[in-house]
């Protein structure tokens, strides 16, 4: 037999219609033995077994495959397990056969008694070797070619079964086949399993496995269950690729149930419905130990012992004897056995079940009443009150504050992306046993926040929505303020919302120090992105030190640096410095580092932090690592490319968290990433969502964004004055405290103002931004600013500044490394120390090529051609024609550009010079070429 495993597949079409069309994902390499298959048929029969767990696709393949037979001009008989036939012998090879059986009169006597035997029960019952043989003897008076598709081979009837089995022996036998005439018969057969059985003696065995995860998330798409960004990671962690469940699986609009208890999504019947047969075939006694592992919360196997025995009416026998049958049928494992068989002790063995969605699936097959009397069982012989309550919980009716307060013993925590669902779940009971309706309230409020840390954005309203706010005091009233933060829709709120959240700081203070910080940090962030005025950030201030905050507080520095970066002391240490497993106290630190642009903290934090998040699910805290990764990326990276990823995940992510305003942010950076690049229609296009959103959401600082964007698409297609123009708004006023949109806009300020012949107005932008960084500043900081103060030095003392900002570590920001080095060599072949020049340029064109940044690349090139010195890039319409040789290298930079449609004033704000001078040039290059017109320039060149 020829074996072959192939359960992760190449990428499905850009359609999602799966290969051939046949609407299966991520089975491309089983289609193509399925159509080989097929193919050899006509002229070799064989056989092809399909195996997998439930829900992995094998009828969907099967029937895709007679689909394909059909269409080819095969005939196609099938059969399947039906309810009910199990006990009926040979009913399902009948059904098979029935189409052929009209021909029955055609076959010899020998084969006819056989088959009349074996479906009207005349004679003697034949050997199942001897009816499969006459089926195939059968089959060959037929005039076309013949697929068998046989599905549920496992469960179909014994007689039909084995007769089923000794036919896939002689179609898969090469000599059995010229015996019987049965060259063009071929059979698929799909059963449950991983290939390994004896049954397989002859054909090709192809085991269907996990889905891979790109190939998960197009199937999760194409049936539009699942919205959100985070159902869409919990139903993946879930399903485990398996494509039935992802199909299936979502978190529905009510109560999550019992299913959440063990972090587990509820199964739909369809689901259910792959397991039933198992379920079916069990005992009663087996039935109730499955049902009890199923609930239970704790996996000890003593503890599901206990209960089931309680269950059982306190037989322990018969709970053991169930147990052992769902051993021997493979549906449970029991760790205590796995341990007495290898001969290794264990203090506290498991259960754990060999498919962990049959788990969820028993929860629907059994019924309500049932999977009561087992929680009642459970909740009275687990030892741990958490996971006692649980299960008690789910049998009361009336209000049990002890309970719900027990109940909260499972909150502490998700730890695991599945693990949301338990607390969530353990919330939402407790709230509904409280005796007050505060309490509720608090709980239910407790779970919206969770919810929303998580990205749950429908989980969280759906929460929040069976609040009445009228019932709340203080404290619920704060929390609430505090989840309404998290949600949809929160940063429309005007400026009163900062008072309102500082005033509810002080008042929970006391009674709850976390949520205190964590109001004032959303009073905070809201002071940074709507640009509010002094008053409003003095308020944030003064609360948090009547609230004692330090100024090595990790969280207090978090809120200086959203208020005014310059304020935080340098470096930003918090005491104490937080362990790498306190994720909380490193995220806050990450904030800190990116907000003052100390970016080497930042980013190695920042993907610490991001892995911890992702472990636990907290997929709506992403945004907060990945945009700040991007900031990283765009100055420390090396090449783009990791960017402009950062950038588009963190916008997807954040939209379908419902974070409307990270979403913007995350636009803004993939505009700028996309303007650096060169892709300039891109970074318009996005930076025209910027502005729209940051009307939409009431965030001026969102502006700040698109600004740099447009300001550097302009300066990468010339327009050094629209630059400047742009840039220079950032700067209009000098009272607001600058952030890291005006620091990284110096450097493009500085680019832009020799070309825009701004230089004056831009050196009091840059002096003022000095003065206010002399306190101390990052590194990054430091060198934009002594970058820009080069720039626009006066002649005598530009080498000098130009030679401050290239000392050693320069290489660590490769973006300012380059525009340095550019600048550099510029300056000095205006100088006409053209020899000089050539290194620093030659460096810059280097830099931004590697970058990824070719419009860059290419002004640094045609700076380098200027000085006599050809660069490795040349392009093909200089090697057709003579036109280097009849132009010096200014003037054949002139003439592409000219070529192109640029006009003088464009051209003199690319290679610094006056439009006169190009004119000048334009005049000396026309009688060269023998051009008389720019139109005639761009047909010698070829341009269009």
């Amino acid at each position: 037999m020829i074996s072959s495993r192939v359960g992760t597949a190449e990428e499905t079409g850009p359609d999602g219609t799966g290969p051939g069309g046949t609407g299966l994902v991520g089975r491309d390499r089983e289609w193509k033995l399925v159509s080989s298959f097929l193919t050899g048929l006509p002229e070799n029969g064989g056989v092809l077994h399909l195996n997998g767990t439930p829900g992995t696709g094998k009828s969907a393949v099967l029937h895709s495959a007679a689909a394909e037979a059909v269409r080819q001009g095969i005939r196609v008989l099938s059969t399947a397990w039906a309810s009910g036939e199990d006990e009926l012998t040979y009913a399902a090879l009948q059904g098979l056969l029935l189409p052929a059986l009209a021909r029955i009169d055609d076959l010899p006597d020998r084969e006819r008694v056989v088959l009349r035997a074996a479906f009207t029960g005349g004679g003697a019952v034949p050997s199942a070797v001897e009816l499969a043989a006459a089926g195939l003897r059968l089959l060959a008076t037929l005039s076309e070619p013949v697929l068998l598709c046989v599905d549920d081979l496992d469960r179909l009837d014994a007689a039909s079964r084995n007769a089923l089995l000794a036919l896939a022996r002689l179609c898969g036998s090469t000599s059995a086949g010229a015996e019987t005439g049965s060259g063009s018969v071929g059979m698929i057969v799909a059963e449950r399993g991983d290939g390994g059985s004896a049954s397989h003696a002859h054909g090709l065995s192809v085991t269907l496995g996990s889905l891979p995860d790109p190939h998960a998330r197009a199937l999760i798409a194409r049936t539009g269950r699942v919205i959100g960004y985070s159902e869409e990671q919990l139903v993946l962690a879930v399903a485990r690729g398996n494509p039935l469940a992802l199909t299936e699986l979502s978190l529905g609009d009510g109560p999550l149930g019992d299913a959440a208890g063990f972090g587990m999504l509820p199964a739909t019947p369809r689901l259910a419905e792959a397991y039933a047969y198992d379920w079916a075939v069990l005992s009663a006694s087996a039935r109730d130990v499955l049902l009890t592992a199923a609930l239970s919360i704790s996996p000890g196997t003593w503890d599901i012992l206990r209960a089931s025995s309680s269950l059982l009416g306190d037989d322990d026998g018969a709970a053991r004897a169930g147990l052992a049958e769902l051993v021997a049928r493979r549906l449970i494992v029991d760790e205590s056995v796995e341990e007495v068989e290898e001969g290794v002790g264990g203090d506290a063995p498991r259960i754990r079940f060999h498919e962990p969605l049959m788990r969820s699936a028993v929860l629907r097959l059994a019924s309500t009443s049932r999977r009561m009397a087992v929680h009642s069982a459970l909740g009275r012989s687990l030892n741990s009150p958490a996971h006692a309550a649980w299960h008690t919980a789910q049998c009361m009716a009336g209000p049990d504050d002890e309970l719900a307060q027990r109940l909260e013993g499972l909150v502490g925590g998700s730890g695991s992306i599945t693990g949301v669902l338990v607390v969530l779940a353990a919330l939402e009971s407790a709230a509904r046993l409280s005796p007050d309706r505060e309490s509720r309230a608090v709980r239910l409020l407790r779970a919206a926040e969770l919810a929303g840390d998580h990205g749950l954005v429908d989980q969280a309203l759906r929460l929040v929505c069976q609040i009445d706010p009228t019932e709340l005091g203080t404290f619920g009233r704060a929390l609430l303020l505090r989840v309404h933060d998290l949600l949809p829709g929160s940063s429309t709120a005007g400026r009163e919302r900062i008072a309102e959240l500082c005033d509810a700081a002080r008042t929970v203070a006391a009674q709850d120090p976390v949520l205190s910080r964590k109001l004032l940090l959303a009073a905070a962030r809201r002071c940074r992105w709507q640009q509010v005025g002094e008053r409003e950030r003095d308020l944030v201030l003064r609360t948090a030190k009547e609230l004692e905050a330090g100024p090595r507080d990790g969280w207090y520095l978090v809120l200086l640096s959203l208020i005014d970066p310059l304020r935080v002391p340098r470096p930003p240490v918090p005491q104490p410095i937080p362990l790498p497993s306190e994720v909380e106290g490193r995220s806050l630190f990450s904030q800190v580092t990116t907000l003052t642009i100390d970016l080497e903290q930042a980013e190695p934090l920042l993907e610490e932090v991001e892995d911890a998040f992702r472990a636990s699910g907290r997929y709506g805290q992403l945004s907060l690592m990945l945009v700040p990764r991007t900031m990283c990326q765009i100055w420390l990276g090396t090449q783009w490319d990791k960017a402009l990823v950062l950038a588009e995940e963190s916008r997807v992510i954040a939209e379908r968290t419902g974070q409307q305003d990270w979403a913007a942010r995350a636009t803004g950076m993939l505009a700028i990433v996309a303007a650096l690049r060169g892709e300039h229609d891109r970074a318009s296009e996005c930076a025209a969502e910027v502005e729209e959103s940051s009307l939409r959401l009431g965030q001026s600082r969102q502006l700040s964004l698109a600004v740099l964007a447009r300001a550097v698409t302009a300066s990468g297609t010339g327009r050094y004055a629209e630059a400047y123009v742009r840039l220079r708004s950032l700067f209009a006023d000098p009272t607001t405290p600058y952030a890291f949109e005006q620091f990284w806009g110096l450097a493009f300020l500085a680019e832009a103002a020799l070309p825009a012949g701004e230089q004056a107005d831009a050196r009091t932008v840059v002096d003022h931004v000095a003065a206010l960084t002399r306190a101390g500043c990052s590194p990054l900081l430091e060198r934009i600013v002594a970058y820009a103060d080069a720039v626009l030095a006066p002649d005598d003392e530009s080498e000098e500044r130009y030679r401050r900002v290239l000392r050693p570590g320069i290489e660590r920001w490769p973006l300012l490394h380059g525009m340095t080095q550019f600048g550099y060599g510029a300056w000095l072949r205006r100088r006409r120390r053209v020899t000089e020049s050539r290194t620093p340029l030659s460096t810059a064109e280097s830099v931004f090529r590697t970058l990824g940044a070719p419009a860059r690349a290419e002004q640094a090139a045609s700076e380098l051609r200027a000085t006599g010195w050809a660069t490795e890039e040349r392009h093909a319409e200089d090697d057709s024609n003579d036109i280097p040789r009849l132009l010096s290298p200014q003037q054949l930079t002139i003439a592409r550009l000219a070529a192109r449609g640029l006009s003088n004033r464009a051209i003199g704000e690319q290679l610094r010079l006056s439009p006169r001078t190009v004119a000048s040039h334009l005049y000396q290059i026309f009688p060269k070429l023998g051009v008389s017109s720019r139109a005639q320039l761009a047909a010698r060149f070829g341009a269009d």
